[in-house]
């Protein structure tokens, strides 16, 4: 097996652009409520936003040797996913990986680690989504692999996937159902315009959704 795999199929640029109007919630709901990583794994600073193309790396604990293979060869738009197993105690990517990655053209940067030098990086506003700060340094010792498929945050993610990350957190788009969730979450999204406008105008979710009477039908009463 190689370590490094060098080619995979990233998805078109023109529906990474139009992913960007969609929200991290409206996808979530339109793929079943599947793909979400784990919400501890949130914006490193609240604005941050992500759509891009995942290169994935598998790093050992406490070692950032592989994160530095796979910013090597990553390229413009990509986002750079990477598991350090999990531990948030852990500082592998600061204001230096960050000028790197920017220098390249990424996207941003999933983390299921701490990133550290936050003043710095919240200047640059480079999106970045972890588990939170941390000091802890890290190690360039062992070789994890890049470009394979990797668990972060309790989801599958594999090279050429589409990750999307807004204040909510991040949800992974399987490439294979891209095209499908982009036109029910855009229409999801066309859909709460409608609504919001009918709340704004005086109505609210139970009379609209006839609550009553589908409590009634389950045998509920409660007289509202």
């Amino acid at each position: 097996m190689d370590l490094v795999v060098l080619d995979f199929k990233r998805p078109d640029k023109k529906l990474i652009e139009a992913f960007r109007e969609v929200s991290v919630a409206s996808a979530h709901e339109c793929m079943g409520r599947k793909n979400y990583l784990d919400p501890s794994i949130h914006p490193f600073y609240p604005g941050m936003k992500l759509c891009g193309p995942a290169i994935t790396c598998k790093c050992q604990p406490l070692d950032n040797l592989t994160l530095h293979a796979a910013m090597h060869i990553a390229q413009a738009g990509d986002v750079l996913v990477g598991t350090l197993g999990g531990d948030p105690n852990q500082g592998p990517f600061g204001d230096c990986c960050t000028t790197l990655c920017k220098a390249k053209g990424l996207e941003g940067v999933v983390l299921d680690s701490g990133v550290r030098d936050g003043a710095t990086i919240k200047d640059m506003g480079f999106p970045i989504f972890c588990k939170g700060h941390s000091v802890t340094g890290t190690i360039k010792n062992e070789f994890g692999n890049v470009n394979h498929p990797i668990s972060i945050g309790g989801q599958l993610v594999r090279p050429g996937d589409i990750i999307l990350g807004d204040d909510d957190g991040v949800v992974v788009i399987p490439i294979e159902i891209a095209e499908q969730t982009l036109e029910a979450a855009l229409k999801r999204q066309a859909d709460e315009v409608i609504i919001r406008e009918r709340f704004k105008n005086g109505e609210d979710a139970w009379t609209m959704g006839n609550y009553s009477e589908y409590l009634r039908k389950k045998g509920y009463d409660i007289n509202i």
